[in-house]
Order: structure tokens, then C-alpha cells, then sequence
């Protein structure tokens, strides 16, 4: 659960869980004081819930006093560098260790009710019976796993049922083992340090330890352990907490804020470069016009030319990982997407990497883009072939997954159904310290200059912005399965919206009126002059309210290009509809460097109403500008 208050203690944002824990709708919570909910937070102080846990008592709206823990920390670079809180819910560990002390209570009082008889009794056989067979029913019937060790020699003495489902062994396996046996190869080390730091007497948590199943799965477990004496010998008794799937959630929310964070300011370098981009793309251009006959300028401005291109697709690697991207969605069969992949990847890959596809002839269909979907796939297949630098085999393979709300919560997407397509490869796996970075941009384990570290963040955003997800399940020496979610389509039609014309013409006759709205003076001045050389009178402005004013000035306008993003409270979509409200039948051509989502998608289904993505050359724009202009023609 996250909120973000400002300095004043004033909530500026809250996370749908917050809303459902406290109680209140996402308006009921933004403008309170983060006091209301955390009646301490203010007389304890910042510092101490900048701890790596800290306790406070949360109050709901109907005044239930809640046990949490409290983390915090600045937001950097957010304007007034709000707080972010992240709000973990206690109770249910609040009521285990109330339950594990009741329990410890319990057989302590056993013990001493057990020598108090024996005395009293003359050390009753029967008495002792008893008391042993209360300590068995007590132990067996605990639903956490339970066993006791021997302080001297590490073997198991006792284990209850719940122990041997969670491991997967029977009871005399269990019995043969010691406590390094069901731990993984790293971890013996640090457990030989913690047995020699535990006083033998005391009663001891510690946390985030690994055990090792049966099957070889590895979880992940807090020990509750305290000493006993059996049998006339030291030994300790143990109840194992798995926090394998909460411990996953909070490395998925940590990660999910990081990612967060880093798509911001990936998105905005994205958008200021798109920009310079543009600059530069608009006056190679002009300069290639000037020069049309000086045949070694032309191949300087070509080879200027190809790096802006190259220039642009790294900015649309980032803004697919930022999630700012503009996808063009389409009903997708994946079955068909990946068979018609075949030669692709068959080219991408060497002879020595065998692949296979197992996708089943009922797997549903999904609304994806699919060229962005297409270099998804490439992605992951490149990435597999690079981790089997000496061959082996990649497996594509589908299903369709039915999510239910817990495993939904895990995911971070919205329970129901979801087409999951897996590749997986045979090469060497990723540590586990690299799993939780591969997904940031820039990071790669490759050489120098052999990967960008793009691949998949870029894959990663284009999973979320489509309304799925991205998993990676790996280890060392055991190859990599990456699985990407996609949302089922449920729908059975769908319209394609018409292509642009391949070629524009310059317009002829008497010249048209272009209010152009951009911020950028030098992309303001150089869309003027390719407006003019295609025949247009172009006035422009810098942001909403000089456009709105030169609007009311002209009277009317033949066309309206506008950037979306603008200064001064007005974007640019604001100003196409002020214009089409007057106007309905104005062609509109709006420019961004970041994503259509910022747009209406019912309005760019108006075949009048064109997005350029930034940076586009002049061809672009003309093609733009006569698909737009012969719709409100048509429309007229």
C-alpha cells in the first residue's frame, strides 16, 4: 500500500490497496493528513519511520486499530519532493507471534507442570504420559511446520504433518536429515554463523531464510526457535513461517516503485532528445534541398540522416520501457504471430540453436500491437540465444491462464484471463542478485558493446502498457523461462482504422491558413518553413492561450497542428477542441514525443483528427496532412 503526502503532511496520491485498507475512495484520501490515518506519525517523527521497520498503529475509517509497519522515503525530482509511504499490514504476523508465544507459554508451563508432578507424585509414570501425549497433540496439530533439533549434532529429533507437506518428505526421511539438508549450498555458511551466535538458551527470530524442498523448489521461510530440553538433552524447538509469496510481493512492489521512477525520467530524456531529433531531421532536410546538386553534401546529409533514424529508435526502445509509447493495437492470433515468425528467427539464430514451437490451435486471441509484439518475441528469442554461447534449444510455447485474484495480486494485473507465451532456453541462467535488475534499463551482463541493456525493459514496457506483464523464473546453471502475460481479447470484431496515403502532394492554389501550436521556438520555425514549401500559411504560437488568441484574431483556420504537451495550463488537445467545437469539420494534426494514451481514443478514431510521433521527416508530415485534409473533405 502506497501514499505520497507533501511536507504539510497533506496526501497527494494513494494506491488502490490504500483504498481498500483505510476504507476510503482515492478523493476521500487526497487532501487528509497523513495524521488521520497515522495517528503517531507526526509525534514520532520522520525519522523513525525512515527506519527499515518501523511500527505504527494505522486507524481505519471506522476507527479499527490496525498494526503496521511503516517505511518512507523522498521522491526525488517530483515537484516539492513529496513522501512516499509504504504500508505493510501486520496483523496477521502480529496474531503468529501471539499465537507462537501463547504456544511457547504453553509447553513451558507443561515443562515445569511435568517436574512440578513428577516431584509430587514420585515422577508418575502416567503423569508423564500425559503430559507428553498434550506436548504431540499440541505439535501435530500446529498448521505451520514444526520440528526439533538436536543443539549438539544438527539432526532432526521431531516433525510434525505440516513440516512433511510443506518439504515433501516422509517422516523417516526427514528424521535421517540435519538442518543442512534442507538448506541450499549458499546458505550452510551463514547458518554455521547464526548456530554459533545463538545463545542456547534463548528464545530467537531470524528472518528471510532459504530452505531447499524435496523437488529441489526453493522457498523462502522466517525461524521462530526456542530451547528445550529433550530427552535429557539440549535441543530446540522450530516453527517456520513461509514468506516466500509476501516476500515475493514486496521485491515486486519495490521493484514496480524503482521502475516507476526510472520511466519517468527515461520517458522525459526521451522526449527532450525527440525534440533535438526533430531539430536536427527538419534542417537536414532544408540542407539536402539546398544542396540537391552537390552530390557529396547529399551523402553527408544521408549518413546524418541514418543516425537521426538510429537516434529516433533508441528513443522509442526507452519510451516502450517507460510505457509512453504509441502502440497501434489489433486482435492478435500469437499462434499465427509466432509460425509466421519461423524464417525471422530462424536468421537470428545460429545452426547450433535448435527451436521449438508448442503453441496449442486453441489459444485465445489478444489485442496487442502486433509489430511491437513481433519485436518483443525477437527479443526474447535473441536474448536466449546469447545466454547458449554453445548451443542449445529454445522452446516458444503458449497457454491460456485463468488468473484468480491472489495470483492476480502477485502480478500486479487484474484478475482473469490471460494468454501466457514462455521461452525458454538451456543456456547458464541468471544469478539471483542479477534477477532483480534485469529489467532495468542499461543493465546488461554482456561485454562492452554487445548489448544495449534495452531488450527487456523495452519488452517489460511493452507488456504493461498492453496490460500484461513480464516474468522471469531463473537459476544459475538451469536456463531461463520468460514469461509474457497478455489480456484475452473477448471481443468478436473489430474496425481497422484506414492507412495513410504512401505519398503527399504539395498543396496548389490559393494558400490555406495553419495555426501551428509548439513550444520548441527552433521546431516552431522549421515546421513554418516546410508548411510554406508545401503551400500553406502558416501562424503560429508557443502555448494554449496566444493560440486561442491568434485563433479569434484570423476568424477562422483551414488546419489546425498542435504539439499535445504545452506550457501555461493548456495542452494542445484542449485547444483542438475549443477550435472544433467552432469548426467541427477542421482537419487536426496533433505532435508528441510521448504516447497516444494521452489522447482520447474515441477522438483518434476521427479519420480528421492524425498523431505525428516526434521526430517525423516532411514526407511524414505531408502524408499526414493529406489523409486528414481528405477526410474532412469527405466528411464535409
Amino acid at each position: 500500500m502506497l501514499l505520497l503526502f507533501d511536507r504539510n503532511g497533506l496526501i497527494l496520491a494513494a494506491s488502490g490497496g490504500a483504498e481498500a485498507f483505510f476504507d476510503y475512495s482515492a478523493d476521500e484520501l487526497i487532501g487528509k493528513e497523513i495524521e488521520t490515518l497515522l495517528p503517531e506519525f507526526r509525534r514520532r517523527g520522520h525519522s523513525e519511520a525512515a527506519k527499515s521497520h518501523a511500527e505504527f498503529t494505522a486507524i481505519s475509517r471506522h476507527g479499527t486499530a490496525i498494526p503496521v509497519e511503516v517505511r518512507l522515503g523522498i521522491l526525488d525530482g517530483a515537484s516539492g519532493d513529496p513522501f512516499l509511504v509504504t504500508i505493510t499490514d501486520l496483523s496477521a504476523r502480529k496474531e503468529l507471534e501471539i499465537s507462537l508465544k501463547h504456544s511457547r507459554l504453553e509447553m513451558e508451563r507443561l515443562r515445569d507442570m511435568l517436574a512440578e508432578k513428577s516431584v509430587k507424585l514420585g515422577h508418575s509414570e502416567e503423569n508423564l504420559r500425559n503430559n507428553r501425549e498434550k506436548f504431540r497433540y499440541l505439535f501435530e496439530r500446529n498448521p505451520l511446520p514444526m520440528w526439533l533439533y538436536s543443539q549438539e549434532t544438527l539432526r532432526f529429533l521431531e516433525v510434525n504433518e505440516a513440516a512433511l507437506n510443506r518439504y515433501g518428505y516422509t517422516r523417516e526421511e526427514f528424521l535421517s536429515m540435519t538442518l543442512q539438508d534442507i538448506r541450499p549450498e549458499g546458505e550452510v555458511e551463514r547458518l554455521r554463523k547464526n548456530l554459533g551466535s545463538v545463545d542456547r538458551d534463548s528464545y530467537q527470530r531470524s528472518r528471510n531464510w532459504r530452505h531447499r524442498t524435496k523437488d529441489g523448489k526453493l522457498i523462502e521461510v522466517d525461524i521462530f526457535s526456542h530451547a528445550v530440553v529433550y530427552e535429557g538433552a539440549p535441543a530446540r524447538m522450530v516453527v517456520a513461517l513461509d514468506v516466500t509469496e509476501r516476500n515475493t510481493t514486496e521485491a515486486q512492489l519495490r521493484r514496480s516503485q524503482k521502475m516507476d521512477a526510472i520511466g519517468q525520467l527515461t520517458g522525459g530524456i526521451a522526449h527532450d532528445f525527440n525534440n533535438l531529433l526533430m531539430i536536427i531531421l527538419g534542417n537536414l532536410e532544408g540542407i539536402a534541398d539546398e544542396a540537391a546538386d552537390n552530390h557529396r553534401i547529399r551523402e553527408m546529409v544521408d549518413d546524418a540522416l541514418s543516425s537521426v533514424a538510429r537516434g529516433a529508435g533508441l528513443t522509442r526502445r526507452m519510451l516502450a520501457y517507460a510505457r509512453q509509447q504509441s502502440l497501434e493495437a489489433r486482435i492478435v492470433d500469437l499462434r499465427s504471430q509466432v509460425s509466421e515468425m519461423a524464417d525471422l528467427l530462424a536468421r537470428s539464430l545460429g545452426e547450433d540453436i535448435r527451436v521449438e514451437q508448442r503453441l496449442p490451435d486453441d489459444l485465445w486471441k489478444t489485442r496487442v500491437d502486433p509489430s511491437q509484439l513481433e519485436s518483443a518475441i525477437l527479443n526474447l528469442v535473441v536474448n536466449a540465444r546469447d545466454a547458449m554461447p554453445h548451443g542449445g534449444t529454445i522452446v516458444i510455447s503458449g497457454r491460456n491462464h485463468t488468473m484468480d485474484a491472489t495470483e492476480a495480486l502477485v502480478h500486479e494485473l487484474p484478475a482473469g484471463d490471460y494468454i501466457v507465451l514462455d521461452v525458454k532456453d538451456t543456456g547458464t541462467g541468471i544469478s539471483r542478485e542479477d534477477l532483480e535488475h534485469v529489467l532495468e534499463p542499461f543493465f546488461t551482463t554482456k561485454p562492452v558493446n554487445k548489448g544495449t541493456g534495452l531488450g527487456l525493459s523495452m519488452v517489460y514496457g511493452f507488456a504493461k502498457q498492453s496490460g500484461g506483464q513480464l516474468g522471469i523464473t531463473s537459476e544459475l546453471g538451469s536456463g531461463t523461462v520468460v514469461s509474457l502475460y497478455l489480456p484475452r481479447f473477448h471481443e468478436q470484431t473489430e474496425t481497422t482504422a484506414a492507412e495513410p496515403p504512401a505519398s503527399g502532394l504539395v498543396h496548389s492554389g490559393p494558400r490555406k491558413t495553419v495555426l501551428l501550436v509548439e513550444d520548441d521556438s527552433s521546431i516552431r520555425k522549421m515546421l513554418e518553413r516546410q508548411l510554406n514549401h508545401l503551400g500553406y500559411e502558416a501562424f503560429a504560437a508557443e502555448d494554449g492561450p496566444s493560440a486561442m488568441a491568434l485563433y479569434e484574431r484570423l476568424g477562422e483556420i483551414d488546419m489546425l497542428i498542435s504539439d499535445v504537451v504545452l506550457p501555461n495550463g493548456m495542452s494542445g488537445v484542449e485547444i483542438g477542441a475549443q477550435i472544433t467545437a467552432k469548426q467541427p469539420a477542421i482537419p487536426v494534426i496533433y505532435m508528441s514525443g510521448y504516447t497516444r494514451n494521452e489522447l482520447n481514443q474515441s477522438a483518434l478514431n476521427d479519420e480528421k483528427i492524425f498523431l505525428l510521433q516526434k521526430p517525423f521527416r516532411r514526407e511524414d508530415l505531408t502524408r499526414a496532412i493529406q489523409l486528414v485534409t481528405s477526410s474532412a473533405t469527405k466528411q464535409a
